[in-house]
């Protein structure tokens, strides 16, 4: 055939014979056979998943329908995707198998192609692959059957879920700007639209008249159908590998249908590529046939593969509910050792006996026997404040040798949400922090382990520490507190159960007791009251009260007699460590005070605040005449008004006032020119307290051992409502 008189006959009128649909129906068919057959899976691993998300943003433009329902907020679709720098790495890696498949599928059409396009109709509908040029030659077409098995081959090395994934991918990438051009009313009447259709030409894009609604809305069902498939399809072939290797049925079922479903996919794909290609000329009848009885198979298989995933669901919740009750029994019995108990909860889905550290140094369960150990259970929101408190606890028990433990990271990870590259990453960077062992796969944790986790030692979303004693006794379920509050000392307290014993008999509200702990800072204060020094600290996150606060302070202290020294620091605000970073920047910038420029001592200092209430409220029986209880919580709700607060220090003695109250107190120290600073203060506040004030109290969490109606602050004869504050930022 000469070169300048070429002539496209695209096989659009392909019927799918009865034989296939027949050989479709059985699992036993010569046809299926030689489908599981082609399957030579070489151990590649390829994260479809991101893949997945890209072709749904594809066809969100093209055809939002499509997609319905499968994101909450579309708008953050394309930006989620693009915005991960690891996805462009590993679509480079798929660009030439993505090629090859989509030749494969251009050249089922029976198109010839040249360098000159001829003038005419069937010229002008002309659709160029991704990846082709015009000198290829593709002649002598082939049945859909035979197109199938040979991307089937072209696919062997992959896995199941990617062969549909890839070839999915390849029809979006060649058959996407066509389908948009078709289907967006929006786009039929852009400068784009006719841009496209100049370049692919399609001269005709405008003339409606010339497009079957028909067949646009059957293969826009079809799409849906194929999308829908596939994502079941990467769904269950990603489930836990133990799920999927057991013969027993259902899963030995859900997996041996997947080929078939496979094969549908691929069937779809290329009907639906030929028939694309056909759109701007009058259906056949034959064409709505293929498209309607596909998108029929298609919803049975849907409904199958649903049954599947149901079904492993109920079978996996009966196999959690009698691996949870067989933990909740090792955990209530009596053990010789350690080991049992830790081997059941810390033994990963694929029997693998062992945990890592931040150095990538692997120990062996066995090393933990005989020793006391914490288990550290927290999402992967643990903060780098939370580590360093806690390391620096176990750093000191390490070095000091006074007590020894181990510590044992489990990260909680809801087994809804899929573990990706990017979660790993995460889990691998607080792992680098941690001077401690952690479980070395999250997504392989158990899922008893988890409710376990959850229902008995009552983890919501902030983290716990979980000892266990020698013989694998648990310890008490406040060893966090425990520990923030008396440090390693609490040690023996919470392996003994007698929470009472954390406070020191008569032990009264002092400096020692609010800043007593590990952190240098809190040292470096209690140094300055033991030589005598008034210390005021003070918090907020008002910084034109921080300013018209420091003035005054400053402003008074001119007053005090001479050889009194005095020091002003600022200990930020709870549960706002964004805030307080820019106050901080502020204070520093304007020379207000001195400041904590360790956001760990800020993080020790409040959340040690809200341990001693928790522990408190647990032990005391007459909250009302506890001391340290009604401080606590006076500083807590002064925390959380509007203004700052602050406490004045001089040797034992203690003077607390809301902003105010602190502020109209310099200012009187200032005009008055009283010589005992500490004393007048102290008598102001004694004096405004008098005065009824309502407040109220924010914590992090949740804690159920908080009953209703039982905190009260100075100043107030009501008890506080306890109530709930749900907020999408913990630093807001």
């Amino acid at each position: 055939m000469a070169s300048n008189s070429m002539q496209i006959t695209p096989a659009m009128n392909q019927v799918i014979p009865n034989e296939l649909w027949v050989s479709l129906e059985s699992n036993d068919s010569t046809m299926m056979k030689a489908v599981r057959a082609s399957h030579a899976p070489d151990g590649r691993k390829v994260d479809v998943k991101p893949m997945l998300r890209i072709i749904d943003n594809i066809l969100l433009r093209a055809a939002p329908a499509i997609v319905e329902g499968t994101y909450e907020d579309k708008g953050l679709l394309e930006e989620e995707i693009f915005s991960r720098s690891d996805v462009d790495a590993k679509l480079k890696t798929l660009a030439s198998i993505i090629k090859k498949v989509s030749s494969e599928l251009f050249s089922h059409n029976n198109l010839i192609l040249s360098g000159t396009f001829k003038a005419n109709s069937n010229v002008n509908q002309t659709i160029i692959p991704y990846g082709m040029d015009c000198k290829c030659t593709c002649s002598g077409g082939r049945d859909v059957h035979a197109t199938i098995m040979m991307l089937l081959d072209t696919l062997s090395s992959y896995s199941w879920d990617a062969k549909v994934v890839l070839t999915v991918a390849a029809f979006i990438v060649n058959y996407g700007h066509e389908f948009l051009l078709f289907t967006s009313s929006e786009a039929n009447n852009s400068a784009l639209a006719q841009s496209l259709a100049f370049l692919k030409q399609l001269r005709d894009i405008t003339d409606h008249a010339k497009f079957s609604k028909a067949k646009i809305d059957a293969i826009t069902k079809l799409i849906k159908g194929i999308m829908a498939v596939t994502k079941y399809i990467v769904e269950l072939h990603n489930l836990p590998p133990e799920s999927i290797a057991t013969d027993e049925a259902p899963m030995s079922n859900a997996m041996a249908y997947i080929p078939k479903a496979a094969y549908w996919t691929m069937l779809s794909v290329v009907i639906c590529a030929s028939y694309i290609a056909s759109l701007s000329r009058s259906e056949e009848t034959t064409e709505l046939l293929d498209l309607s009885r596909l998108a029929s198979e298609g919803s049975k298989m849907l409904v199958i593969l649903k049954s599947y995933k149901t079904i492993y669901k109920e079978y996996e919740d009966e196999k959690c509910k009698t691996a949870y009750w067989d933990l909740v029994k090792t955990f209530s019995s009596t053990h010789s050792d350690n080991m049992t108990v830790l081997k059941t909860l810390l033994l990963a889905k694929d029997g693998k006996q062992h945990l890592v550290g931040h150095t990538s140094k692997r120990i062996h369960i066995e090393e933990l026997r005989e020793k006391h150990v914490f288990l550290l259970a927290s999402g992967l929101d643990i903060s780098k404040e939370e580590i360093d408190i806690l390391g620096k606890l176990y750093q000191e028990a390490k070095f000091k040798g006074e007590v020894q433990y181990e510590v044992v990271w489990i990260p909680v990870v809801e087994k809804t949400i899929s573990w990706d590259q990017e979660k790993q990453q995460k889990f691998e960077q607080i792992l680098a922090m941690m001077p401690w062992y952690a479980m070395p796969e999250p997504s392989k944790i158990k899922a008893e382990v988890i409710k376990y986790i959850k229902n008995e030692w009552r983890f919501e979303n902030k983290m716990i520490l979980m000892p266990l004693d020698r013989q694998g006794k648990v310890g008490s379920l406040n060893a966090l507190d425990m520990l923030l509050v008396r440090g390693n000392k609490a040690f023996s307290s919470i392996y003994n159960e007698k929470e009472e014993s954390i406070w020191e008999a008569q032990q009264t509200w002092t400096l020692e007791l609010l800043l007593g702990g590990i952190d240098n800072n809190f040292s470096l204060v209690l140094d300055w009251t033991k030589q005598g020094t008034i210390v005021c600290l003070y918090g907020g996150e008002d910084i034109e009260w921080i300013r018209e606060f420091t003035k005054a302070t400053k402003d008074a202290v001119k007053n005090i007699s001479s050889g009194t020294s005095f020091e002003l620091v600022y200990v930020g605000k709870n549960n706002a460590i964004k805030e307080v970073e820019n106050i901080i920047k502020t204070i520093d910038e304007e020379n207000l005070s001195q400041y904590w420029n360790d956001l760990s001592t800020i993080w020790f200092f409040w959340t040690r605040l809200e341990s001693m209430l928790y522990l408190k409220m647990q032990q005391c029986k007459n909250l009302k005449n506890d001391r340290i209880m009604q401080e606590v919580t006076t500083l807590l709700s002064y925390d959380d008004s509007d203004r700052g607060w602050a406490l004045f220090c001089k040797g034992s003695e203690m003077a607390l006032a809301q902003g105010d109250v602190a502020l109209k107190s310099m200012k009187e120290f200032s005009e008055r020119k009283d010589a005992d600073l500490f004393q007048a203060v102290s008598n102001y506040i004694k004096k405004s307290q008098k005065i009824q004030r309502c407040s109220r109290i924010i914590l992090s969490g949740d804690r159920q051992e908080i009953p209703s109606k039982k905190l009260s602050s100075d100043g107030c004869e009501c008890s506080m409502e306890k109530c709930f504050v749900y907020r999408c930022c913990a630093d807001k």
